[in-house]
């Protein structure tokens, strides 16, 4: 990214300088963004998954009890009513299991507590906020205030220039309104945590104050679809309605409704498309870039805490929807593979098994508390929403490996003194090679001092 980003929000920008811790088409697509749901409504009229906030809803109090389980602080719910408890469990597996809120806003200072820095473009510079209930340096946000935030990329703070960068609301936007009042319930009742935060420098970026919220309609894709379910969790009316792309219209009952709820996992809590599209948007910022969707090629670099358990300096996020090279149409692909993935955060059918690179490693550690028919509802969704055409579907480069000495290395191959890094390696092509490495006369060479792979890494 050289001047003007690319972005105003993604989890490309999130989580490059973190340190602290097909089926196409499946027979046919919607074309008007209402059949598909419609289809979910009289599928299971009476008690839908995600049907709201009621008390005596097993699937929504599944969650909520998930939540409260793996909430890595303890969280006193002694004289919260039946209500308010659900809330803040929901709240919690939101946060710590289908997204990945710690990555950024935890630190030094503690869970939520703010403060890691984030270096742009044009030599600016924002930092993640204190996310807790501390009076003087946590989160000052009423509710309303909370929830124009996260629609519309408003930055509160006193003398901002421009609105919020870095956090994913371009995407966490689409969420109903009562999963983002658990969010905000949930922070609400964590353990404060004192951790002033610098103030913000990305005056010369140039952007908005803040991007108007389209009331009921979800613009951000190919189909322009009324949104409902604003007052339901995880609704698969709702996965359907946010969907970059076209619905199949041939799925039915209870594969319809995993579909959706997957949807909805993915493209507003999880923010797949900011990692594994790119760029995420299109160049006016006013759609996901649909022509690129999740076909991957977003280049991270591994902050140093992660390298000795990744053992990589450098990665290209995957291809996962391409019609020809994605990884959910591989021929091995199934629920169970994802699943050992997810589970156990490395490439379970590489022998020995790879851990998984930066930063889907942290994702898939978040990702492996959801529950089974969540982690399920992904996976339909990634298998069959149309796969992605194109120039953008390609192979990618494999992680750069990280070596201190070249006895790290294969055999032939040496390690560099300032990347660390393993080249040498006999190449036919670049595809031979380390993400970012290029090929020359047959063998691995380490990316030249203006790379722009390396520059406009994340």
């Amino acid at each position: 990214m050289i001047g003007i980003p690319e972005r105003r929000s993604g989890m490309s920008w999130i989580l490059g300088p973190l340190v602290a811790l097909g089926l196409a088409g499946c027979g046919g697509s919607d074309t008007s963004g209402t059949a598909a749901a419609s289809s979910v409504r009289q599928a299971q009229p009476a008690t839908p998954s995600g049907a709201g906030m009621k008390d005596d809803d097993p699937t929504l109090a599944d969650r909520a009890a998930r939540g409260l389980e793996i909430t890595p602080v303890p969280v006193d719910t002694t004289g919260m009513g039946a209500r308010q408890r659900l809330l803040v469990g929901l709240g919690s597996y939101i946060v710590n299991a289908a997204s990945d809120c710690a990555g950024c806003h935890s630190g030094p200072a503690g869970f939520l507590s703010g403060g890691n820095a984030f270096n742009l473009p044009l030599g600016q510079v924002v930092y993640s906020r204190n996310l807790t209930p501390d009076p003087a340096t946590g989160l000052p946000l009423s509710l309303s205030e909370f929830m124009e935030a996260v629609r519309t990329g408003r930055d509160f703070h006193a003398g901002a220039e421009g609105e919020l960068v870095v956090m994913p609301w371009t995407t966490l936007r689409w969420a109903s309104d009562l999963d983002l009042h658990a969010i905000y319930a949930y922070l609400r009742a964590i353990p404060p945590v004192h951790n002033e935060v610098p103030p913000d420098a990305k005056a010369a970026l140039g952007l908005p104050p803040s991007t108007p919220f389209p009331g009921h309609l979800y613009t951000d894709g190919t189909v322009v679809r009324l949104l409902t379910a604003s007052h339901t969790s995880f609704d698969a009316r709702r996965g359907l309605e946010v969907s970059p792309l076209s619905n199949p219209v041939r799925l039915r009952g209870e594969a319809l409704e995993s579909y959706g709820r997957g949807s909805y996992i993915a493209n507003t809590l999880m923010h797949c498309n900011d990692c594994h599209t790119h760029p995420d948007r299109t160049a006016d910022q006013s759609h996901v870039n649909v022509a690129s969707f999740l076909t991957g090629g977003t280049v991270f670099t591994a902050p140093p805490p992660l390298v000795p358990v990744t053992h990589e300096v450098r990665a290209t996020s995957a291809n996962l929807k391409g019609a020809v090279h994605g990884f959910f149409n591989e021929p091995a692909d199934s629920f169970d593979r994802f699943s050992a993935i997810v589970t156990t955060q490395s490439l379970v059918d590489e022998v020995p098994p790879r851990p998984l690179a930066f930063p889907m490693i942290l994702v898939a550690g978040n990702l492996a508390h959801l529950l089974d028919e969540d982690l399920r509802g992904v996976y339909d969704y990634m298998k069959r929403s149309p796969s992605t055409t194109g120039a953008s579907d390609a192979d990618h480069q494999p992680p750069a490996r990280a070596c201190q000495a070249s006895t790290d290395c294969l055999a032939g191959e040496t390690c560099t003194s300032d990347t660390h890094e393993c080249v040498g390696g006999a190449c036919s092509t670049d595809l031979d090679c380390g993400t970012c490495q290029t090929c020359g006369a047959g063998a691995c060479q380490e990316p030249a001092a203006d790379s722009l792979c390396v520059l406009t890494s994340q």
